[in-house]
């Protein structure tokens, strides 16, 4: 397992920690675990909320598993957890990081009743991903490139390509499904992203229809904001806007 997997011993799986009225769903980005968005489900909880982590099928198990998933089984899942936290909650936020932003858009705009979306460096547009529909014939799985930057990511270490088209897929869909979106959104971006293009956050803002926007850059942080040096600034501005919008 530990061939594939990037620290296989950090938890990962799907958790839900009950709190007051106010809930919040999290959604992890391609390739991930939870264990990229928990570190911002333990403060929130700490602070009284209600969390919920999503674990999207076919991640955390074997890149084989994610190269049969098509992108319809991450939305449902996706739905399905909202449904069942919402159960629990008077008002429910969605926090979601790089391809799980995608994933909060299109519940958003099935779900008019959401309090609110905090979108991490939202995938709407990755570098070199188009490519993937010309290697999937050809290439199972592409490696990972760059050095270990320590943080406590949980995930596959290889990019499986016919995931790769489904997410190219997921991304066409929810372009479509911007101008269907009327909550607060708040929009957060790295100044050492590597993953997603530069107007990547400009498209998805542009796109919404909600009338309380906003934008906010984290100079220091890299592509996974809610893992590195300034999550605790994050924190904050979640906070704030939450306090804003209960």
């Amino acid at each position: 397992m530990t061939d594939f997997m990037k620290n296989p011993q950090l938890e990962g799986d799907d958790f839900f920690w009950k709190g007051n009225s106010t809930g919040f769903l999290l959604i992890h980005g391609f390739t991930a675990t939870t264990a990229e968005i928990r570190l911002m489900a333990e403060k929130l909880h700490a602070d009284g909320f209600t969390t919920s982590g999503v674990l999207l099928p076919g991640h955390g198990t074997r890149p084989e598993e994610l190269s049969h998933t098509p992108w319809q089984m991450w939305l449902d899942k996706v739905k399905r957890s909202y449904e069942a936290l919402l159960r629990e909650c008077d008002r429910v936020f969605i926090i979601a990081e790089s391809m799980g932003a995608l994933l909060a858009i299109d519940l958003a705009a099935q779900h008019r009743e959401i309090a609110g979306l905090l979108l991490f460096a939202p995938a709407i547009k990755v570098r070199k991903l188009w490519l993937a529909r010309f290697i999937a014939p050809f290439k199972e799985n592409f490696e990972k490139s760059g050095k270990n930057d320590g943080l406590p990511w949980k995930g596959y270490t290889v990019y499986p390509v016919k995931a790769a088209v489904e997410m190219l897929k997921l991304q066409e869909f929810t372009r479509k499904q911007l101008k269907r979106v009327t909550q607060p959104t708040l929009i957060f971006t790295g100044g050492h992203e590597r993953t997603i293009t530069a107007d990547s956050a400009q498209i998805v803002f542009d796109g919404l229809l909600s009338k309380v926007k906003g934008m906010i850059h984290m100079a220091e942080s890299p592509h996974c904001i809610l893992l590195d040096k300034e999550l605790d600034l994050a924190y904050k501005d979640v906070i704030e806007f939450v306090h804003e919008h209960s």
